[in-house]
C-alpha cells in the first residue's frame, strides 16, 4: 500500500529470510566468519543458535547463495522427520537415488558420494534448521552420519541450526555422544540500539536508494526498545510504522507513529508492554484509598491489642512476659518475609549442566575467570532428570553477560556459554577448597538471592 507513496522498489521490511537484505551487524559478521572457519578447517559438527527471529535462516541462505562450485550443499528445514526419513531427505538433497533402498544401502551410497566429492576437491555441507525440534532418534542418526570420514578428515560438514533450547537438549545425558562431537558453537546475538538504527537505514536504502523516508532517532530508539534488537520484530514494527506514516502523509517516521503502529500488531506482545496503565475514575481512586486506610487502621489496632495483652514484646519471649527471649530454635521456622518477597531475576552466564554435584564442582574448580567473577551452582530438573547447572555471575545487564559469554568462548576458556536471566532463588555460591580448607565461609543455599563470595 505505502510502497508507491515512498517510492520503494521492493518492500523494505518484509518478514522473509531474504539474503539480499541481510544487514552485517557485529553478530552476523562473527557468525559468518565462524561458519567459514568451520568449513575451511574441516569441522565435523557445528552448532549455531540464536533467539527466535535473530536471522539464523537468513544467514544460512546468504552462505548457500555464496557457495561456489567447490561445495555441494543441502538444506533440511523439516524437524519432524524420523531418523530414517531424515536420512532419506539428506540423500535426496545431495542427489542420491533413495527409492527402494534399505538403510544400510542408503548409508553406503551416501559414503560413496562423499568420497567422490572429496576426491574431486568438493566439500559437502549440510544445514539442518530448527534442530531444537529434532527427535533424539533423528539427532542420533545425524551423529552416525557425521562418522563418515577418512583416516585424516571428515567427509561431511554438518551444521545444526536452532533456538537456544537446542543447547539444553545437547546437554542431556542421552545425547552426550553427539555433544562430544560438536567442535564449534556459534551464537547469534540481538542487535544493539545503534545497530538497530543502522539496520532500519540499511533496509530503506536497499528498497529506495533515494531514501525519501526516514525514521527519527527517537523512533529508531523506540523500535529497539520494543524489539530488543530482534530483526524479525524490527521488521514487523517498522512495516506497521510506515503504514501509519503513509496515512499521516509524512516522510519522517516519528516515535508517535511507532506507538500508534504497535497497537495494530502483536510483535511479541509489545502493545501490552507499551500500553499506558488505565487511569481509574475519581470514585474508584477514592474507594481504593479508603480501603487502604481501613486496612492500615485495622493492622494498627491489632498490633496495639497484642502489645497490651503482652502477646508481643520486642526482645521478649511471647509466652513468658518480660523474660529474655529464648535462643534455641522454635518448633516451626519463622517465615522470612523479606526473602520471600525478594525473588529476583539477574543476569548470569550458563557454562555447563552436570549430572552430579561432584562433577559440577570439579568443572567449576577448573574455570579460570576474571577477578571478581563468582561461580554459582543450581539444582535443576529437566525431562525427569536431575542436573546441576554451573553459572557465572554477577552481571549488571544481559548485554554484559552476552559480551562475557562471547569473550570466554572466543578465547577457548569454555566451549559453551550462554547469557541467561535466572531466578536467584536456590543459587549456591561455589567456593574452591584448598588443602588448608575453604578459602571463604562454606556456601549456603539462598532463599531469596544469590549469595556473593
Amino acid at each position: 500500500m505505502y510502497e508507491s507513496y515512498f517510492k520503494f522498489e521492493k518492500p523494505p521490511f518484509k518478514v522473509v529470510p531474504d539474503p539480499n537484505m541481510l544487514y552485517s551487524s557485529r553478530g552476523v559478521r562473527e557468525a559468518m566468519s565462524r561458519i567459514e572457519f568451520a568449513v575451511r578447517t574441516g569441522k565435523g559438527i557445528t552448532v549455531m543458535t540464536g533467539e527466535v527471529g535473530t536471522g539464523k535462516t537468513t544467514l544460512v541462505n546468504r552462505f548457500l547463495d555464496k557457495a561456489g562450485p567447490d561445495t555441494q550443499t543441502a538444506y533440511i528445514f523439516n524437524p519432524t522427520l524420523s531418523g530414517l526419513q531424515l536420512l532419506k531427505t539428506l540423500a535426496d538433497e545431495l542427489g542420491v537415488q533413495t527409492y527402494g533402498m534399505a538403510k544400510v544401502d542408503l548409508t553406503r551410497a551416501l559414503y560413496e558420494l562423499l568420497l567422490r566429492n572429496r576426491q574431486a576437491g568438493r566439500r559437502t555441507i549440510v544445514f539442518v534448521d530448527e534442530a531444537q525440534a529434532l527427535s533424539r532418534e533423528a539427532l542420533e542418526e545425524l551423529r552416525l552420519i557425521s562418522n563418515l570420514e577418512t583416516w585424516n578428515e571428515k567427509l561431511l560438514h554438518l551444521f545444526l541450526v536452532g533456538q537456544p533450547e537446542l543447547l539444553e537438549k545437547l546437554e542431556s545425558f542421552n545425547l552426550r555422544q553427539l555433544r562430544q562431537r560438536v567442535e564449534l558453537f556459534i551464537q547469534i546475538e540481538p542487535m544493539s540500539a545503534e545497530e538497530t538504527k543502522q539496520y532500519i537505514e540499511h533496509r530503506i536504502r536497499l528498497a529506495n536508494p533515494l531514501r525519501e523516508v526516514s525514521f527519527s532517532d527517537a523512533a529508531a530508539a523506540l523500535v529497539h526498545r520494543i524489539s530488543n534488537g530482534i530483526p524479525r520484530v524490527i521488521n514487523i514494527v517498522c512495516d506497521a510504522s510506515l503504514l501509519v506514516a503513509y496515512v499521516a502523509e509524512t516522510n519522517v517516521v516519528a516515535a508517535a507513529h511507532v506507538r500508534d503502529a504497535v497497537r495494530t500488531v502483536d510483535a511479541g506482545q509489545v502493545s501490552l508492554r507499551l500500553a499506558a496503565k488505565p487511569r481509574l475514575r475519581w470514585w474508584r481512586r477514592a474507594a481504593a484509598i479508603a480501603a487502604a486506610l481501613a486496612g492500615a487502621a485495622l493492622l494498627a489496632w491489632t498490633l496495639e491489642s497484642a502489645v497490651s495483652r503482652g502477646a508481643f514484646r520486642l526482645g521478649s519471649n511471647p509466652t513468658a512476659g518480660t523474660a529474655p527471649a529464648r535462643v534455641d530454635a522454635p518448633d516451626s521456622p519463622p517465615v522470612d518475609v523479606a526473602h520471600a518477597a525478594a525473588r529476583t531475576t539477574r543476569a548470569f552466564v550458563h557454562v555447563r549442566s552436570c549430572r552430579t554435584r561432584a562433577e559440577a564442582e570439579a568443572f567449576a574448580a577448573e574455570l579460570h575467570l576474571d577477578a571478581g567473577r563468582s561461580v554459582y551452582l543450581q539444582d535443576a530438573v529437566q525431562d525427569g532428570s536431575s542436573w546441576v547447572r554451573v553459572l557465572v555471575g554477577d552481571f549488571a545487564t544481559m548485554e554484559d553477560a552476552a559480551d562475557f559469554a562471547r569473550r570466554v568462548t572466543g578465547a577457548g576458556t569454555v566451549s559453551y556459554a550462554k547469557a541467561v536471566a535466572m531466578d536467584t532463588v536456590g543459587l549456591e555460591a561455589y567456593n574452591p577448597v584448598t588443602p588448608d580448607g575453604p578459602q571463604d565461609p562454606a556456601p549456603a543455599t539462598t532463599s531469596g538471592g544469590a549469595r556473593s563470595d
